[in-house]
C-alpha cells in the first residue's frame, strides 16, 4: 500500500481505532477507524492500494477540502459527503484555513459492491441536504467503538449498511429528479399498474405507450428510477408472488405459473431456477410449513 500524509496540528484531531474480533472477518461491513478532524491548509493525504473504503463528510459551515480521485479534481464543501474506494489512488487536502470533517474507514464482504453502486457513473462528492444525519450515524458508531465484542460489531455492521443504503437511494433519487423528474408521475402510475396486474400479459411497449415515451427511452428512464429494467422488475414481482404461493398453498406448479403471469410452466421453472438458484419444488420443500 502507498500512503503519504501531512497531519498539521494534531491537537484538533480525534481518532478512534476499532479493534476486531475473529468474527469480524465474516461481517458484511466493519469499521476499522474513524475520526473528527479540524485541519489547517498544511493537511493532506495520498493513498493507494488499501483494501478499505473511506467516507469523508465536511461539517456544515466548516471550510472545504480538495479531492483527487479517478482522474478528477473536486471540492468537498460544507454539507457534502464522499465515499471512496481506497484501492484506487486518491488525494484529499484542506482547501481553507480550517477544514472540519468527519471520516470513517470501513471494510467487509459487501463494501466494494455498495460503494460501486453509490459512485456508479457519477462523482463521489454530493450533498446530503439535511436528509441524512452523518453526525447521527457517526455518534452511534463511536458509542459502540468502546466495546470489544461480537454484539458491538453486529450493531456497527447494521449501521454502516443503513447509512450506505440511504446514501445510495438519496443519490439515485437526486440524479433521477435532475434528469427525468418530469416523468416521475407517469412512472409511478406505470409501476402501480405492474404491481396490480403482474399476472397479465404485459409488454414493455404497452407500458411505454402509457407513459407517452418510446420503448427505448422508457426503459432508460425506468432503470434510472428503480435500478432495474421494466422486464426485471415485472419478473421479480411474478417470482415474489410465486414464492408466496409455493409456501402458503398446495397448488401445483402449472397453476402457480399461470396465476403468476407465466404463459408456460417450463418458462416459470427456468426463470425461477435462474433467479432463486433452485427449482420451485425444491424451494417449496425447503420453506413450506409442515
Amino acid at each position: 500500500m502507498f500512503l503519504q500524509y501531512e497531519m498539521g496540528d494534531p491537537s484538533l484531531q480525534k481518532t478512534i481505532l476499532l479493534p476486531k474480533t475473529k468474527q469480524a472477518l465474516g461481517m458484511p461491513f466493519t469499521v476499522t477507524a474513524m475520526g473528527d478532524f479540524t485541519c489547517d491548509e498544511k493537511y493532506y493525504t495520498k493513498r493507494q492500494g488499501d483494501a478499505e473504503c473511506l467516507l469523508i463528510y465536511t461539517v456544515e459551515g466548516e471550510g472545504e477540502g480538495i479531492v483527487e480521485y479517478k482522474g478528477k479534481r473536486m471540492t468537498l464543501t460544507s454539507g457534502q459527503v464522499m465515499v471512496l474506494d481506497c484501492r484506487e489512488y486518491h488525494y484529499y487536502a484542506s482547501n481553507s484555513f480550517q477544514w472540519k470533517f468527519l471520516w470513517m474507514h470501513f471494510s467487509g464482504r459487501c463494501v466494494f459492491d455498495y460503494v460501486g453502486m453509490l459512485n456508479e457513473n457519477s462523482s463521489p462528492v454530493f450533498y446530503t441536504r439535511g436528509k441524512i444525519s452523518i453526525h447521527g450515524y457517526y455518534e452511534k458508531i463511536a458509542l459502540y467503538a468502546s466495546e470489544f465484542d461480537l454484539k458491538r460489531e453486529l450493531e456497527i455492521s447494521v449501521l454502516v449498511h443503513e447509512l450506505l443504503t440511504l446514501l445510495i437511494n438519496l443519490k439515485r433519487t437526486e440524479q433521477f429528479s435532475t434528469k427525468y423528474g418530469r416523468y416521475q408521475k407517469e412512472l409511478e402510475s406505470s409501476i402501480n399498474y405492474m404491481q396490480e396486474y403482474f399476472y397479465e400479459n404485459i409488454s414493455v411497449a404497452q407500458l411505454a405507450k402509457g407513459c407517452h415515451l418510446s420503448k427505448s427511452y422508457y426503459i432508460k428512464v425506468f432503470k434510472a428510477y428503480t435500478g432495474q429494467t421494466p422486464y426485471d422488475y415485472l419478473l421479480n414481482l411474478r417470482l415474489q408472488h410465486s414464492k408466496l404461493s409455493l409456501i402458503e398453498s398446495v397448488k401445483n406448479i402449472e397453476e402457480i405459473a399461470h396465476e403468476s403471469g407465466f404463459a408456460e410452466s417450463k418458462n416459470f421453472i427456468a426463470a425461477f431456477k435462474l433467479k432463486i438458484g433452485m427449482t420451485p419444488l425444491q424451494f417449496r420443500k425447503q420453506n413450506q410449513v409442515r
